[in-house]
């Protein structure tokens, strides 16, 4: 694994604009340039073989903890409020399809990858991962700046559209409603889900979460005009849902949603202390704990539901600032990351590999400043070619 420094292409600014990204550059909030455009790491077809082959095992891993929570009273453990618990059995009995998620893993290009967490139900880094780092690729491979057969671990956007497929053709899904935050991120996120929805015969509508509306007498969540949304694709929460002020409706509600309700299960931190039960030892799966002290003094401490490495104390170090200091704590073993210098400091990248469905489909990275991922991490594209290319 290498980091490579390549020139920016000409306005390439328009070229991002051009697949609807827009939040590439610095702001208050993210105070670094969030598009990695002068950077990619490169992969070796080998080692790509190998991330494949690991991503894939823990998928199924994840899946079969997530039915073992559910199915051996553990959602109390993983954060889970009691009022959901039947809520969640009802939706994993069910059998509620879900159309995507992230696994975040640490690799340094030997040996297998470590799973660091999973991003369940509201995963983002969508779009830089499917389109816009294609289309760097693309860019690079025209202007003669790669050697001829340069690729990359990239069908998230075929995945996702075959995953559309399915719940339009095997589940039956032909509409859904489309929500997200009042975000320029979450929003294009979601709007290219839409997007790729539509290609594949399901129809539907945008409306932002805090439009949702609810009566007491209906069955189902409703759009703003009071008519019942039946499928839901929801980048908002769950954990944010049920503190909100429809919380009860979350547990009653005849909508389905997209991500279903048995990824919050998935999506609990806690899932990582339960990895660990089932597979002590496992080669892809650090140890991991809800009991504090259990593993020693050389472990992560993180809140069971948290985002942007808010809340999260690594060994001898201060805990980073964030809105989730109040919630139940996991540690982790900790791990160390890869470290690659730049010009302006050390950067410690982390991947963040693609499942539509339960099929593993392609690869994303983000490089921290810091070995906490956080807001000030920039998204940087890969690339695949052969060892001395």
């Amino acid at each position: 694994m290498q980091r490579l420094s390549f020139p920016p292409r000409p306005e390439w600014e328009a070229r991002l604009k051009q697949v609807g990204f827009t939040w590439y550059a610095p702001t208050p909030e993210h105070p670094v340039p969030y598009w990695g455009e002068d950077v990619a790491y490169a992969f070796t077809p080998e080692q790509i073989a190998g991330l494949q082959r690991d991503a894939q095992e823990l998928t199924g891993l994840i899946l079969d903890a997530t039915g073992h929570a559910i199915e051996h009273g553990r959602l109390g453990d993983l954060g889970i409020p009691a009022f959901l618990h039947a809520a969640v059995r009802d939706s994993w009995d069910r059998d509620d399809p879900t159309l995507y998620m992230r696994l975040d893993l640490a690799y340094d290009g030997r040996g297998r990858a470590k799973l660091l967490e999973v991003n369940a139900q509201t995963p983002t880094s969508l779009l830089e991962a499917s389109v816009c780092q294609w289309q760097w690729l693309e860019d690079r491979l025209e202007a003669a700046q790669l050697p001829s057969g340069t690729t990359q671990w990239n069908t998230i956007h075929e995945g996702l559209l075959e995953q559309w497929t399915h719940l339009r053709e095997a589940r039956g899904i032909t509409q859904a409603h489309f929500s997200a935050a009042r975000s320029d991120e979450d929003i294009a996120t979601v709007t290219y889900l839409r997007d790729l929805a539509q290609t594949q015969g399901v129809s539907g509508s945008f409306l932002l979460a805090e439009e949702i509306g609810t009566r007491p007498e209906d069955p189902w969540l409703l759009d703003t005009w009071s008519l019942p949304i039946h499928t839901l694709m929801w980048l908002w929460p769950f954990e944010f849902a049920w503190e909100g002020r429809d919380a009860a409706h979350l547990a009653t509600t005849q909508t389905r949603f997209l991500e279903p309700l048995w990824k919050a299960v998935t999506g609990s931190k806690g899932l990582l202390a339960l990895l660990h039960e089932l597979h002590p030892g496992h080669d892809l799966i650090l140890p991991a704990s809800l009991i504090p002290g259990a593993l020693g003094p050389q472990v992560v401490r993180k809140p069971l539901f948290s985002r942007e490495g808010q809340n999260v104390t690594l060994p001898g170090e201060t805990t980073t600032p964030g809105d989730y200091a109040d919630l139940p704590m996991v540690e982790q073993a900790y791990t160390e990351l890869p470290v690659f210098q730049a010009s302006d400091g050390p950067r410690y990248p982390v991947l963040g590999v693609w499942v539509a469905g339960d099929e593993v489909c392609g690869l994303g990275l983000r490089e921290g400043r810091g070995r906490v991922t956080d807001n000030r991490a920039t998204f940087a594209p890969h690339i695949v070619m052969e060892p001395g290319a």
